[in-house]
């Protein structure tokens, strides 16, 4: 009777069983398939935006302290510690002075690049002001990042407060391979007039109208 019984309680423990995994193999089967995690190039892009992000805002609203953690060490040794580079950072914003209905700067990375785990990249910042005597103004400069822990923090120099040729000093570590444009300003009144006015010089061209090619005569 013992030996039924146990035999009763296994059967039953085994059906049990069975009906849990065919379960589980149904819902594994019926689950659509999983997101994979991002790689680290795109973490690393999605934290270059998000400190540059916190720089350029923290220049915006002049909060050099905030703005001074997330610059690199070796740009506030070139200046002579953090007094020489705030202060060079402060002249910079006040030269420009954001204007009171202005909005802080765009941004878009435009090229990354990776040794092991150091990462370094390009953003580029656009402004949108308005000049009193030119009208509209567009103003695009650039960023340098750096991260030395494969892409989780990023320290940064703007490369708009100093030359190209300065920038191996400022930053000795920076790759041979990393392209920096050059910043530029766009008057953008003054650029829309220009190209109305040759629109108009072109449409009031006189239209040369070619002559005919004589036809050979069919020998």
């Amino acid at each position: 009777m013992i030996q039924t019984t146990k035999r009763l309680v296994a059967c039953a423990l085994f059906i049990c069983l069975s009906g849990i995994v065919h379960a589980q193999d149904q819902a594994a089967a019926a689950a659509p398939d999983q997101p994979l995690p991002p790689s680290d190039s795109v973490i690393a892009a999605q934290n270059a935006i998000r400190f540059a992000d916190s720089l350029v805002k923290a220049d915006f609203y002049t909060d050099w302290n905030t703005y001074l953690n997330l610059s690199m060490a070796s740009a506030i040794k070139y200046y002579g510690g953090k007094e020489g580079y705030k202060e060079s950072a402060v002249i910079a914003h006040y030269r420009n002075e954001p204007k009171t209905e202005e909005k802080p700067q765009t941004l878009r990375l435009v090229s990354m690049m990776n040794d092991i785990e150091t990462w370094q990249c390009v953003i580029e910042k656009s402004r949108d002001w308005w000049d009193e005597s030119r009208g509209k103004v567009k103003t695009t400069t650039y960023l340098v990042g750096e991260s030395t822990d494969n892409g989780q923090t990023w320290k940064f120099i703007d490369v708009s407060h100093n030359s190209l040729q300065n920038i191996v000093y400022i930053m000795p570590s920076i790759f041979g391979t990393l392209e920096i444009p050059e910043s530029k300003t766009i008057y953008v009144d003054e650029v829309a007039a220009l190209e109305a006015a040759q629109a108009a010089q072109q449409a009031a061209k006189p239209t040369v109208k070619k002559k005919p090619v004589a036809k050979k005569p069919a020998k």
